[in-house]
């Protein structure tokens, strides 16, 4: 999600935290250093040069662990020091939880609204607000809400509480067949861009749709985000930059048309996008279960990757212990001066062994 802007690596408070189903009983949240990575220098001349720790185990204790039964999914989003945590709610009454970072305290949000219990195909950060949208097992459509927090009605001193609102679902053509593909926030710290595509075939009809949290307006537009799941603004590039699935970076210019208390409209407006030239990885070769990227602020990025480990890779292994490799690459990106975007000069890497006890879920990275 949207993070705060940073002052480079050099901004100690902030270090990357990664949640991982390396736990038999639930999940965990590891703090990861930054002193983990190599020094980051922009003057080396070797571009293509990648330093790759070898790969040892977290040596710190869990900052938190989520316990939680096997097949009950857990979904997390983060936004200025808080991680806030849903589960699939099937199964009963539960709330959301609010982890935060700085005081290390562990909230208990509002309880899920009976119509989000079949649990959560998305959840975006936006203004202040999260937003979740279901899908339609429970509805016969998807559902949108939003938990904010506000003043509570009590009796005695005011006090901020969490609580839960519908919002207008999405509109036609947009089908109970159609999952989120990508997702996106606009500069403008409003608007949420999301592309689908139906479930059965996700790399055929992609469309997006846009909702405008100020006045709650949808449209449609013809176009598609050019990237996989979370895609970040960055000012300094003024461009969103996210991960295709083979494995290129791509920048993407935001569309201009952001909304307004007009009705459903239909949006025209083409995107401008490019590639990095060179991959971060390559499906066609390695063995890796899944990708996914983290903004850090000012152009810098870390890819996370989660791949079995030799020992692993024959006997299709996936709950033992040390059964995969944790590969975190932080980069920079930056225009070159015909205007093409390109890696800034230096690459830093770490891995980890940790063990994987769940098919469905994957290793996920914020920088808070």
């Amino acid at each position: 999600m949207p993070k705060r802007r940073v002052e480079g690596y050099q901004n100690q408070r902030r270090n990357q935290r990664v949640l991982l189903d390396d736990w038999e009983k639930g999940y965990s949240i590891h703090k990861i250093d930054l002193a983990s990575f190599d020094s980051d220098s922009d003057d080396n001349q070797d571009s293509s040069r990648s330093r790759v720790g070898v790969a040892g185990h977290l040596l710190e204790s869990p900052l938190l662990r989520l316990e939680s039964p096997r097949d009950v999914n857990m979904l997390f989003a983060a936004m200025g020091n808080k991680i806030f945590i849903v589960t699939d709610a099937r199964y009963g009454q539960t709330s959301a939880l609010i982890y935060d970072t700085e005081t290390a305290a562990l909230a208990l949000g509002p309880a899920i609204p009976a119509h989000l219990r079949c649990g959560f195909d998305t959840v975006v950060a936006a203004h202040g607000m999260f937003y979740a949208f279901s899908p339609p097992p429970c509805n016969e459509q998807h559902s949108f809400d939003v938990m904010s927090c506000a003043l509570t009605d009590s009796r005695g001193p005011s006090e901020l509480g969490w609580f839960w609102k519908s919002l207008p679902a999405l509109p036609p053509p947009f089908s109970e067949y159609e999952t989120i593909t990508s997702y996106a926030v606009h500069s403008d710290g409003y608007t949420i861009y999301m592309t689908t595509s139906p479930r059965d075939r996700p790399g055929l009809q992609k469309r997006t749709y846009s909702f405008n949290t100020k006045y709650s307006v949808w449209r449609w537009h013809s176009w598609a985000l050019p990237f996989e799941d979370e895609g970040y603004f960055d000012s300094e590039l003024d461009a969103w930059v996210g991960l295709r699935w083979d494995g290129y970076i791509c920048c993407c210019q935001l569309p201009s048309d952001t909304g307004s208390e007009t009705p459903i409209e239909l949006g025209t407006e083409e995107l401008d996008w490019q590639l990095v030239e060179d991959k971060l990885f390559r499906r066609e070769t390695e063995k890796h279960l899944v990708a996914s990227l983290t903004y850090m602020g000012r152009s810098k990025f870390c890819l996370i990757r989660s791949a079995m480990c030799e020992e692993a890779k024959d006997k299709h292994l996936l709950r033992d212990d040390d059964s995969c490799v944790l590969h975190l690459t932080m980069f920079g990106l930056k225009y070159n001066n015909k205007g093409e975007l390109r890696f800034t000069n230096h690459k830093t890497s770490v891995s980890y062994r940790v063990a994987r006890h769940t098919d469905f879920f994957y290793p996920v990275a914020f920088w808070l």
